[in-house]
């Protein structure tokens, strides 16, 4: 049952996220490249692993961590810049980048998953 909801909520996020594109909000690249300012820029975690692992968008972008693994993780920034808390399985965690620089974050849940990066530049 979970994975029904699961699927209807990923289906519905698609949905919104297609008719905002359609409405003017566009992203400047792809996810290894630059992400415009107000855009929401998507890591997802699976397999034990961060994917992608590294990002590079501009000030004003959110990013959004949804774990689609059958475990529960925390995205946690190195310097103590953010904090998830425990993300369970199907849940997600968003932070908005508002400072350029270079933000390193791991899974305290485990010490298998590799590390990931968000550059974010003006």
């Amino acid at each position: 049952m979970k994975i029904i909801y699961f699927v209807l909520a990923a289906l519905l996020a698609t949905t919104i996220v297609y008719s905002c594109n359609k409405g003017g909000i566009t992203s400047q690249g792809t996810m290894n490249g630059y992400m415009g300012t107000g855009v929401i820029a998507s890591v997802t975690i699976q397999n034990m692993a961060f994917m992608p692992d590294s990002l590079n968008i501009k000030t004003g972008t959110t990013v959004t961590w949804m774990n689609m693994d059958n475990m529960t993780y925390t995205v946690d920034e190195l310097s103590g810049q953010f904090y998830s808390g425990s993300i369970m399985p199907g849940q997600m965690f968003e932070y908005t980048f508002m400072t350029p620089g270079t933000f390193t974050y791991h899974s305290a849940m485990t010490m298998t998953i590799k590390n990931g990066v968000v550059v974010v530049t003006n």
